[in-house]
């Protein structure tokens, strides 16, 4: 998110916040998508919907297959 926003800060500082406070960190996430005009009920598709019928360039990255954890 940090380098698709173009966001200061770290690698290492983002580690930090996840590693140490999860909570925290996807707190500050929730916040930039919200005030970058997400709606978190309605999900990712539909907000990505959303976006490109409004003519808005999200600059999200396209995950074929959906994502997994590994």
């Amino acid at each position: 998110m940090r380098a698709q926003y173009n966001l200061r800060g770290s690698d290492f500082g983002d580690f930090c916040r996840h590693f140490l406070c999860e909570v925290c960190a996807l707190t500050q996430e929730y916040r930039e998508l919200k005030n970058r005009g997400f709606d978190m009920t309605l999900g990712w598709e539909e907000n990505m919907e959303r976006q490109q019928n409004r003519g808005v360039a999200m600059g999200a990255p396209v995950i074929q297959n959906g994502m997994t954890r590994h």
